[in-house]
């Protein structure tokens, strides 16, 4: 059944100067920079870059920032994430965090980088332990942070837990790196990154969907989590068939030069898992499993 919501992603520059002064600085242009946000777009989602009040250690969700995005939270009916320097209570360790907050300003859950950069270890930064799922009312997702992008075997944990959303919180961009853990994944990627280069919104099959720009400090898509991914081998010659039948109530998507599709289900009576199964069609992993399997059968 189609499951549609409105994701923004956010870009930021923090500033320099005391923790305090960070701290006071960065909750007035919060307050400003989330307001204006979901006013212009109405989202259901809002990514905000890593570390927003750079060095500030805090509590979450006891902290200032957490409490500060809790109430935006309430206030606008969105998930916000919280990405902050996390300081234990009782160990006092640190961890360079994304935490999501609920409509209700509610702690969902909280993804912990799993690398830090080197500098960030000669801050007594700890690593996280690696992919974790956060439950929301429209699917699974997971957390990356910066410099994790670069690390395949995160990647790969993700694509077993198969969540339904990537939110990237980062001070730099990644370039096509982004796109691919899309595709490889299979999940929509939502990138929130520093000024000075676009945040991202962008699709399972690695197409970029909307960005930020010069005039406009987010990126905001419209996009249905009730999909499935199928490579066009043995699928494509059934898609007349499919649109015959259901005509709008079934999307095909075809980027171009990957040789992937994504069905989209546009109506409430149908899951777009349900399609593939009543047309046979073979999911992308399928495919790539049974391709495996049939070069083991002729190695010999």
């Amino acid at each position: 059944m189609s499951n549609y919501i409105v994701v923004s992603s956010v870009s930021y520059a923090p500033i320099s100067g005391t923790d305090q002064e960070v701290m006071e600085q960065t909750h007035k242009d919060l307050e400003d920079l989330v307001g204006r946000v979901a006013r212009a777009t109405r989202p259901d989602l809002i990514v905000l870059p890593e570390t927003i009040c750079r060095n500030c250690d805090e509590e979450v969700p006891e902290g200032p920032t957490t409490q500060l995005l809790a109430g935006l939270a309430r206030e606008y009916s969105c998930y916000i994430t919280v990405p902050v320097h996390q300081k234990e209570r009782k160990s006092g360790a640190v961890f360079n965090v994304l935490g999501l907050l609920d409509r209700q300003g509610e702690l969902a859950g909280i993804y912990r980088k799993y690398i830090p950069v080197y500098p960030e270890f000669d801050y007594g930064t700890r690593p996280g332990p690696g992919a974790a799922l956060i439950q929301t009312e429209f699917g699974p997702v997971g957390g990356v942070i910066c410099f994790d992008l670069n690390f395949g075997e995160l990647r790969a944990q993700y694509k077993k837990l198969k969540p339904k959303l990537l939110l990237f919180s980062s001070m730099y961009h990644g370039g096509l790196v982004q796109n691919f853990w899309a595709l490889d994944v299979q999940a929509f990627f939502i990138g929130s990154v520093y000024k000075g280069t676009p945040c991202t919104i962008i699709d399972p099959q690695g197409t970029t969907l909307a960005q930020s720009n010069n005039y406009q400090s987010w990126a905001t898509a419209r996009i249905n989590l009730d999909y499935e991914v199928v490579h066009l081998d043995k699928n494509q010659a059934k898609y007349d068939d499919i649109h015959r039948h259901y005509g709008e109530a079934v999307r095909i998507v075809t980027t171009g030069q990957v040789g992937t599709s994504v069905i989209y289900s546009e109506t409430e009576e149908h899951t777009a898992a349900d399609i593939v199964d009543e047309f046979e069609l073979v999911r992308l992993d399928e495919y790539f499993d049974w391709s495996r399997e049939l070069r083991t059968e002729h190695l010999a």
